[in-house]
């Protein structure tokens, strides 16, 4: 109902049916609904996680009604992962904006329509969705290559409708995504988020003075130096924590053949796959995890050994240090695609 170009392009027919003829007051609400949650934020996922915090969900009518307990909503925000006083207050902002639109919805009966329009195939859509995610163990994945680090065993996830592209990060263990969105990201997305505690601390104290040298390496920081000039990681320590985390996520990822080809590779290529992923991923600033992760797939983390161990292992060995990254880079990420000339 925004008329931003992205739903237009995912939804045209429902934009079609519910943007066109709107009365004026609705007209300026969604307006400045669009306005108050900025460019930088599509619509749809920030207007998600705030509403998150309303203590209903079971119909337009409850929803609309509890909006009116602003002690109750604002204790739920403060509560989550995104409880600030600047959210409060953009909540607030938008709360009367949010009223008029959710009272058209309700007027117009847009609950109907969601039960016989769209409600069956998502429902089947949910059914196929809980099948694939049988066959994943995302924590006991993560426990096992780690050893040495136990978190709770579960993740949510939440299914939405009409939030495609997007997906939303609740907490560490809870996402939200559109229902079509491609299972294997949403995965993916649970590895990384999950392994960032722990490679945050490797950096933050275990290795700290390791990859304090480490800092000195001038292949590093020539790659490290324009990502941070155009505003990138703010520091060599939160690109040290990424780096970690990403070596961590495709060695996982590959085992679990959750890596998407961006040209025509079999599936059995997972080497060239990641070496794919890291000359793309950000403008291919990951060196230091195309050297981590080189070192895993040659088989020098054991089972047993955990991921501090295996890193600290790297560093005593003489493996990871200040002159050593940019011919163990060049190396793994110049290797032949099997079966090539």
């Amino acid at each position: 109902m925004t008329g931003r170009p992205l739903y237009e392009k995912f939804y045209p027919e429902i934009t079609q049916t519910w943007a066109r003829n709107l009365p004026a007051p609705v007209k300026t609400s969604i307006a400045n609904i669009d306005k108050l949650l900025g460019p930088e934020w599509p619509p749809g996922p920030r207007l998600s996680l705030l509403m998150a915090a309303v203590p209903a969900d079971d119909s337009l009518s409850a929803i609309l009604q509890a909006i009116q307990n602003n002690a109750q909503i604002y204790d739920r925000l403060m509560q989550s992962d995104y409880g600030s006083p600047r959210n409060w207050k953009q909540w607030v902002d938008l709360k009367p904006h949010v009223q008029t639109v959710l009272q058209y919805l309700i007027d117009k009966n847009f609950e109907e329509y969601w039960r016989s329009n769209l409600l069956p195939k998502i429902t089947a859509d949910v059914a196929v969705i809980q099948q694939d995610l049988q066959g994943y163990d995302v924590v006991g994945e993560i426990q096992n290559f780690l050893v040495d680090y136990q978190c709770p065993d579960t993740i949510d996830i939440y299914l939405l409708a009409l939030a495609q592209p997007h997906e939303l990060r609740i907490s560490s263990q809870q996402r939200a995504t559109d229902i079509k969105n491609p299972l294997k990201a949403t995965i993916r997305s649970f590895y990384q988020e999950i392994l960032h505690p722990y490679c945050d601390r490797l950096i933050d104290s275990t290795l700290a003075a390791d990859f304090s040298n480490l800092q000195s390496d001038a292949f590093l920081l020539n790659t490290y130096s324009p990502v941070a000039a155009n505003g990138g990681q703010a520091n060599l320590t939160a690109y040290f924590k990424k780096e970690l985390v990403i070596a961590a996520e495709l060695w996982l990822s590959a085992r679990r053949q959750l890596l998407t080809a961006q040209t025509n590779l079999q599936a059995e290529e997972t080497g060239e796959l990641v070496r794919q992923y890291l000359r793309t991923k950000d403008n291919g600033i990951h060196v230091l995890a195309a050297v981590i992760y080189s070192y895993l797939e040659s088989g020098l983390k054991l089972d047993r050994l955990s991921y501090a161990d295996f890193i600290k292992d790297l560093f005593a060995s003489g493996r990871l240090k200040p002159g050593k990254i940019e011919s163990r880079y060049r190396d793994f990420m110049n290797r032949p695609v099997a079966g090539s000339d």
